[in-house]
């Protein structure tokens, strides 16, 4: 299986927690993408031009971390599952998924509006506040969360460190200055220490990526995807913006 994702230093991505703790990691083959930067489209195999985006290996295609982590998930060999059987802890993972999900994706769009001249303050202020209430849910949630990692906690990990490399961002920080989401969650602040401890977010978190990430390998995976399908390679590549590179869902 092919996993084009993008490497960035200090994020937690979701999909590789759920690759690594379904025992897939070694099957899969990374592909390193910045998709705003030139010489990365992935449009041809994912028409939204996304990642993270999984080949699998028939060469179909999948993407949407969500959809990417739930058929690692279904398909683990660690004999470890992030998507409760019991239906209860199904939904409450479900919903801590949901709701980790969306502070990662509106933080995304504050930065971005962050990079705009001039930026629009309803954008940051609709969205802060939802940041707002929804980690004041997160300190909640990990005092009475079960003992069993899942997918929720995964996703909560993935939002935080995202979160946290924000506030050291420079030129489009989206979150205030001196904030830091640990400030009075100390549940939260305690679980999310121990949690970075796990194999499976050792694995990548806070190490820079070792192997070729240039615009030609992510080209040559691509073409190989095409050709795998039997489609033609796009006729031409447009260039990309390289102001601001979102880090994948």
């Amino acid at each position: 299986m092919m996993l084009f994702y993008s490497p960035i230093h200090g994020f937690i991505h979701k999909v590789l927690v759920v690759a690594h703790e379904s025992g897939l990691w070694d099957q899969l083959d990374f592909v390193p993408v910045y998709p705003v930067k030139d010489g990365y489209s992935i449009a041809a195999i994912n028409p939204l031009h996304k990642v993270p985006t999984l080949v699998l290996d028939d060469y179909s295609v999948l993407y949407g971390s969500q959809t990417i982590a739930e058929y690692l998930d279904a398909h683990s060999i660690s004999g470890k599952k992030l998507y409760p059987n019991d239906t209860a802890l199904k939904w409450d993972a479900l919903r801590r998924l949901a709701l980790a999900d969306t502070v990662f994706e509106v933080t995304v769009v504050m930065a971005l509006e962050r990079a705009q001249s001039p930026p629009r303050e309803s954008v940051f202020k609709w969205n802060w506040a939802k940041v707002l209430r929804s980690v004041d849910q997160m300190e909640i949630d990990s005092k009475a969360k079960p003992k069993n990692f899942d997918i929720g906690d995964a996703s909560t990990l993935h939002a935080l460190s995202y979160l946290d490399r924000q506030t050291k961002r420079g030129l489009y920080k989206p979150v205030p200055e001196q904030w830091n989401w640990r400030d009075g969650r100390e549940n939260l602040h305690s679980w999310f220490d121990e949690s970075i401890k796990r194999p499976s977010v050792v694995s990548h978190f806070n190490k820079d990526y070792i192997g070729d990430d240039s615009p030609e390998f992510c080209q040559k995976k691509v073409a190989e995807v095409l050709k795998a399908q039997g489609k033609p390679l796009p006729k031409k590549i447009l260039p990309q913006p390289v102001d601001f590179v979102p880090p994948g869902d």
